[in-house]
C-alpha cells in the first residue's frame, strides 16, 4: 500500500469505546446519555469557519487524483460532462458529480449486501463503469455551509434521526438538501494499472472514505460528524503498526 495514502488512514481513538464483550474498539454512539464525545466534537467543529463548497470539492478531487496516480494512472482525469438522474441533468466535473434537487429513496442493508437502493446508483455505476453500485463516496452539507459528513455506499439520505442528522441538530443547523457531492470510486481508484484484475482491491471503499475525510481535516475543513468516515471499528494493532 502506498505510503502517501497510509498517512491518511489513521483513526482518532477518542471517537471509540472498548467493547469488553467482543474485545474490540467500536465507534461511540450519538444517543448515549453518558458519553457526549461525538456531540462535543460536533459543537467544536461548528465553531470553525466553513470552507467553501468549491474548495471542498477541489480537495476531494485532488486527493482522488493522487490515488489514481499512485495506482499507475498518470494522466489526470480532467473533464466536464453530464449525467441524467431522474430525468434531470447533473454536471460531472473531473472525478465527481454535483447532484442537485436531491431525492433519494432509502436503501436497505441485509447484513451482506444492499437488497434495495435508489436506481440512480445503477445509472452512476454504468456511467463510470463501477464494480459495485455501492462504490460511491458522497458528501452533504448544512444550511450554514458546514460539511456534515463524508460517507460511502449507496445510501445518500437526509434522515434527521440518524447519527449525522442528530449531530447537525445538536449544533443548531439543518441539512442543505439542495445538493450533494458524489464521487464514484472507479476501478482506477481501487485497483492498480499493473493488476487490474487482482483478487484483492488495492484500496477498499472504506479506506478511501477514511483517507478522504482525514485529508479534508488536514486541509482545515471542519466536519460535523467528525468520526464517521473513520469507520465503525478501531483496530488497535493495525493503528500501531
Amino acid at each position: 500500500m502506498n505510503e502517501y495514502v497510509v498517512n491518511y488512514l489513521k483513526k482518532d481513538i477518542e471517537g471509540y469505546y472498548f467493547d469488553k464483550r467482543n474485545n474490540e474498539y467500536k465507534l461511540k454512539g450519538v444517543c448515549c446519555s453518558f458519553d457526549r464525545t461525538r456531540k462535543d466534537k460536533a459543537l467544536k467543529q461548528a465553531k470553525l469557519e466553513p470552507v467553501s463548497f468549491v474548495k471542498v470539492y477541489s480537495y476531494v478531487n485532488e486527493f482522488l487524483e493522487l490515488v489514481r496516480e499512485e495506482n499507475g494512472f498518470t494522466e489526470k482525469n480532467i473533464k466536464i460532462d453530464t449525467i441524467k438522474l431522474d430525468g434531470k441533468e447533473h454536471i460531472i466535473i473531473d472525478n465527481g458529480i454535483l447532484v442537485r434537487d436531491n431525492n433519494w429513496s432509502s436503501s436497505h442493508w441485509n447484513g451482506k449486501t444492499y437488497d434495495r437502493y435508489d436506481k440512480k446508483y445503477d445509472v452512476i455505476k454504468e456511467k463510470f463503469d463501477l464494480e459495485r453500485v455501492s462504490d460511491v463516496l458522497w458528501l452533504k452539507f448544512t444550511d450554514k455551509g458546514h460539511l456534515a459528513v463524508v460517507a460511502k455506499s449507496c445510501d445518500i439520505n437526509w434522515d434527521s434521526e440518524q447519527s449525522c442528522g442528530l449531530l447537525v441538530q445538536e449544533i443548531g443547523e439543518s441539512f442543505d438538501t439542495s445538493f450533494a457531492f458524489v464521487f464514484p470510486l472507479t476501478r482506477q481508484m481501487i485497483r492498480t494499472k499493473a493488476e487490474p484484475n487482482s483478487f484483492y482491491r488495492k484500496y477498499s471503499s472504506e479506506e478511501l472514505e477514511c483517507a478522504v475525510g482525514n485529508y479534508l481535516i488536514s486541509k482545515g475543513v471542519p466536519i460535523i460528524d467528525y468520526f464517521s468516515h473513520m469507520g465503525y471499528k478501531y483496530d488497535i494493532l493495525a493503528e500501531n503498526m
